[in-house]
């Protein structure tokens, strides 16, 4: 049975929100604004991008979201570019690789990364 999009935040939110660098001590999200989180802003299209891809490099799976979810960002610039990412300050982007085995593993499907990909491009 396929997990619902809630379920897929659930386990992508305990996953990632845990080894976040904006988390606090106590746990709780650090950011000034927590709501403007791009991963969980704009997760119905970061599930869709990695279900949608099916590359075996991590490459293939930047490139899908970079076109699908950051294009839609409002912190992209018309260019392409992104000051949040340029920052690290966009925890979809730092922590890409783990988001993706959260959401094969919850779909049961195998990886599929090379994992000497260890990084998304910046």
């Amino acid at each position: 049975m396929k997990p619902k999009l809630e379920e897929l935040e659930t386990i992508v939110r305990k996953r990632i929100c845990s080894i976040c660098d904006m988390r606090t001590v106590e746990g709780a999200c650090g950011s000034s604004e927590p709501g403007q989180c791009s991963l969980l802003s704009l997760f119905p299209l970061v599930a869709e991008a990695v279900m949608a891809t099916d590359g075996n490099t991590l490459e293939a799976y930047v490139d899908a979201i970079h076109e699908n979810v950051c294009s839609v960002c409002i912190e992209q610039r018309l260019d392409g570019t992104c000051r949040q990412r340029e920052a690290r300050n966009c925890a979809l982007d730092a922590y890409m690789p783990q988001i993706i085995d959260a959401i094969e593993e919850a779909f049961g499907r195998p990886l599929r990364l090379d994992r000497a990909d260890t990084a998304p491009a910046r």
